[in-house]
């Protein structure tokens, strides 16, 4: 079995930062994530990028089909 300095469990926004700076100051470091990605749960499963863009999109379409229910009159979206 290896042996490292450092093991780190979860490749989310701190893990592989700590096992970057964990290597940079040379440890041997070992990064334990379950994914076959980097970026934890909020990147790859839906917090951090989604969000802004499923905020956006709400007001997209509440812009271009809602807001008249209300008398609100808005020019053209998204042309």
């Amino acid at each position: 079995m290896d042996k490292y300095d450092l093991v780190v469990i979860g490749a989310g926004p701190g893990g592989y930062v700590a096992a970057i700076r964990g290597a940079q100051l040379g440890f041997k470091t070992a990064l334990i994530e379950k994914r076959g990605t980097l970026g934890g749960t909020c990147l790859n499963v839906g917090a951090s990028l989604p969000k802004p863009l499923l905020d956006s999109s709400e007001h997209y379409l509440k812009a271009s089909k809602e807001f008249d229910m209300h008398g609100i009159k808005v020019g053209s979206v998204g042309h």
